[in-house]
């Protein structure tokens, strides 16, 4: 529950810092700090119902809708938005009519690596290679995961540490938003 909240005070905090360079970013950022919150306080038992766990993976869909729409900003066509606006709802609804988070792994796969990072690279080329960074950095959590890694059975599980994780994970991505902005102006 503590690392869900510190990921969403960054989360939020980068939301604020990235504002006026990038609002589909910054909402990236936004969503992200949203369902931490509610994540955690899911976690926590503070709000122990579903509801309360699917609302968070929901907000986090909404995350992955907004960083496609960002990265693909300037290349964007209306059957690709309409892609973007189907899939990640499409994963979502599977994960919560499975009861498994694993669906929406999946969509954060194929948007954030899938779609950012491989699209970046291969058409785009366009975007700052922070962004890419940080979706690279993001896939170390995966390890943790996987592995079923403990540090700490109460602080540094291998949740928390996929938290820790994706906020080095965000840090860099908002360099790389703020990078592209100050491209932008020139």
């Amino acid at each position: 529950m503590i690392s869900d909240l510190i990921l969403s005070a960054f989360a939020f905090s980068f939301f604020l810092i990235n504002w006026q360079q990038s609002k589909l970013w910054s909402l990236f950022f936004l969503f992200i700090g949203l369902s931490a919150v509610i994540g955690g306080l899911y976690h926590g038992e503070v709000l122990p119902d579903e509801v309360f766990r699917f609302s968070s993976w929901t907000l986090l869909s909404v995350s992955l809708i907004f960083a496609q729409l960002a990265a693909f900003e300037v290349a964007m066509t209306k059957w690709l938005r309409l892609f973007f606006l189907v899939k990640s709802p499409i994963f979502l609804v599977l994960s919560i009519y499975y009861v498994s988070f694993n669906f929406i792994v999946i969509d954060t796969a194929i948007s954030l690596f899938g779609f950012v990072f491989l699209g970046n690279l291969f058409y785009l080329k366009s975007l700052s290679r922070w962004i890419n960074y940080g979706i690279l950095v993001s896939i170390l959590s995966v390890f943790f995961i996987v592995n079923k890694i403990i540090i700490d059975p109460e602080y540094l599980t291998y949740n928390d540490i996929g938290h820790y994780i994706s906020i080095i994970s965000l840090m860099i991505i908002s360099k790389g938003v703020h990078e592209d902005s100050k491209k932008r102006k020139v």
